[in-house]
């Protein structure tokens, strides 16, 4: 296993972080930026071209093994990469679109089973299929309305999936299902040409060249084969959410530390009474709180990547839950604060203050509600707590009964 500290070191984040613009600058600089304030304003999803430029390059499978033409590097790197690309993109949506992709390979590469790898995990990886998958309905996946029907050797779906990423720029859907037989959780890929499949965008206040949208599905057929996880699909689904939570704390981050340098740049041409608003010691104050919860939210997040060389729960890090929660509260604070310090300007369109808010917000949503993943870190900490508990009485028991055998031992020798 490889060394937490050695690979915590800053030395290397450091050479990651200059390979990532060494190697995908341009791309983020001569693709990604130009357009992306007129996507927000218009709603206009990411162009497709983005997608197989970033599959030219390597980016889409940087982290993919090589058997589906990936580069086989580890998720240490890989966020590092987003976050860094995040730090200097003006369109955050693509980062997020490009990890769901490459997490939704990994499951279908999961399953080993050449069909779906072939038809699927191979052109998404090269950036010429984008595969999100629908599961959210607003309810306990048990109480899913979107069904699941064995029906003639195949399968028939209906029901809908209301808030799906990417769905507008999506030719398939990951779609999780209750069987109606079983009441078991299935998982199956549903093609956008598959005949009742419908896709309706959906405006958002941030991210809106995501490409938000609902997915419907009205007596959808499907062949035996398109079913990705016959049973108990929710274990799957959570090792995914395992690392997206992670991969979308980096992405805050990188969005983080490029929101306080614009901030501070800006703030530094601006006078007031003939002196520098930065001198004022309240802005100092502030901007120190910035800054606090900028380092704060990243060493967070190199400590929950560095764990990733180290033995995972398949379906619960807590660590990486953690460091979703904690970002994410962060990042709207470090909002606020610019939206505060830059005054009127922070809600005008026309700067980016406003957007960084609203996009943050919409990087945050993802993967689970903030009040969910505290219940979930509180359930995780008191089972935690508990077992540890045992392990110490049954450990003090042990040194208890050996204590009285030698005792007892002793004894005997005495009599004798």
């Amino acid at each position: 296993m490889t060394d937490l500290i050695a690979e915590h070191d800053t030395e290397r984040i450091a050479g990651l972080a200059a390979e990532a613009e060494r190697r995908f600058g341009p791309f983020v600089h001569e693709w990604v930026n130009p357009g992306a304030d007129g996507r927000d304003r218009t709603g206009e999803p990411l162009p497709r071209a983005l997608f197989r430029e970033a599959g030219r390059l390597g980016l889409i499978g940087f982290s993919l093994p090589p058997e589906v033409g990936g580069q086989g590097r580890d998720k240490f790197e890989w966020g590092i990469v987003l976050e860094e690309l995040s730090r200097i993109s003006r369109d955050p949506a693509l980062w997020s679109l490009l990890d769901v992709n490459a997490g939704v390979t990994e499951v279908l590469l999961g399953t080993g089973r050449s069909e779906l790898i072939e038809r699927y995990a191979v052109p998404m990886a090269a950036g010429d299929m984008i595969c999100p998958p629908a599961a959210y309905e607003g309810r306990d996946p048990f109480d899913y309305l979107t069904t699941a029907r064995e029906l003639g050797g195949g399968w028939r779906l209906d029901g809908s999936k209301r808030f799906v990423g990417g769905a507008v720029l999506a030719d398939a859907f990951l779609v999780y299902a209750r069987e109606t037989e079983s009441g078991d959780i299935l998982s199956f890929v549903v093609e956008r040409g598959d005949e009742g499949v419908c896709v309706d965008r959906l405006d958002t206040t941030g991210l809106r060249s995501m490409g938000f949208g609902t997915l419907s599905m009205d007596d959808v057929r499907l062949p035996a084969e398109r079913l990705v996880v016959g049973a108990d699909a929710l274990s799957a689904m959570n090792t995914y959410l395992r690392n997206r939570r992670l991969m979308t704390a980096c992405v805050v981050v990188g969005h983080m530390r490029a929101l306080f340098d614009a901030c501070v740049v800006s703030l530094d041409g601006r006078q007031r009474g003939g002196q520098s608003v930065l001198e004022f010691p309240n802005v100092q104050r502030t901007v120190g709180e910035m800054f606090t919860a900028l380092h704060t939210s990243r060493a967070m997040v190199h400590r929950a990547l560095a764990t990733t060389y180290g033995p995972r729960d398949q379906f619960f890090d807590p660590v990486s839950t953690v460091a979703k929660e904690f970002v994410s509260e962060q990042a709207i604070k470090v909002g606020l604060a610019v939206m505060q310090l830059q005054g009127g300007e922070g809600y005008m369109s026309r700067h980016p203050w406003e957007r960084y808010l609203r996009d943050a917000l919409g990087l945050i949503g993802g993967q689970g509600a903030q009040e969910m993943l505290l219940i979930q870190l509180g359930q995780h900490a008191v089972s935690e707590t508990r077992q540890r508990q045992k392990r110490m009485e049954k450990a003090q028991r042990t040194m208890l009964d050996g204590t009285r055998r030698h005792e007892l031992a002793v004894g005997w020798q005495d009599d004798k």
